[in-house]
């Protein structure tokens, strides 16, 4: 009798050991969380605060002997992200003292073809990080004009932004932007407040996700890469290409 007891225990408590069907279960039932949780923070990290701006086709233009449809894309730098510009909020709940672009964050442009880009830069500035950033790249004849003047690059001490776009992981590895913008006196993004005009060309690489983001450090914190910049939808985004 006490041997045929013996053989029914399991350990010295006399819990009962676990089954393979429970850990099985107990092992995708993790995997699910895992998933889920995943897919929420990708859908939260695409998130558009602003929704997503569709260029406005105006048209064909001839690149490099090519005809390719041609739009536009218009969008601001402001140093408020709590303010307003014509009666709208620049940025939902923005963060007072937070520079940000607006009127949202993402964009989409059909894939090869000519993309204008107008920015209105209302912000003040200061010095790069690192002075490359000051040069204008990737654009049609890696030139931008400014307040109706075409310049290839601008003092790296007086910049306020730069709208820096990169595809993502495995798409158009080859593509790169980069436009400085310069820097106002002051901090007013009144509808009439100093500003600068910023127009500029490129020809949109293949379909897919490109990345865009300003490399001067206008945010808070250690080296200024804080706060904003450092806060999906302030000074990154994305551009998506269709």
């Amino acid at each position: 009798m006490d041997k045929a007891q013996g053989n029914h225990a399991s350990d010295v408590d006399g819990s009962t050991p676990p089954k393979p069907l429970g850990i099985a279960i107990t092992f995708v039932a993790v995997i699910v969380l895992v998933v889920v949780v995943g897919l929420l923070l990708s859908m939260q990290g695409y998130h558009a605060p602003m929704g997503t701006e569709l260029a406005r086709p105006v048209g064909t233009a001839v690149v490099d002997g090519v005809r390719v449809p041609h739009v536009s894309l218009t969008m601001a730098t402001f140093p408020d992200a709590a303010g307003t510009s014509h009666g709208v909020d620049v940025h939902p709940g923005g963060n007072p003292s937070w520079p940000t672009y607006g009127f949202t964050n993402q964009f989409q442009v059909p894939a090869h073809a000519m993309v204008t880009v107008t920015i209105t830069q209302y912000d003040s500035g200061g010095s790069l990080n690192n002075p490359w950033f000051a040069t204008v790249q990737g654009t049609i004849g890696n030139v931008a004009v400014i307040d109706g003047h075409a310049v290839h690059s601008i003092d790296p001490n007086a910049t306020a932004h730069t709208f820096t776009v990169r595809g993502v992981a495995g798409v158009d590895p080859g593509f790169f932007l980069n436009v400085p913008l310069p820097a106002v006196g002051g901090n007013d993004q009144s509808d009439n407040g100093p500003h600068h005009t910023v127009v500029f060309s490129f020809v949109s690489g293949s379909k897919g996700l490109y990345a865009w983001n300003c490399e001067y450090p206008c945010g808070t914190g250690v080296a200024g890469f804080g706060g904003p910049m450092g806060t999906f939808g302030y000074m990154s985004g994305f551009i998506h290409v269709v």
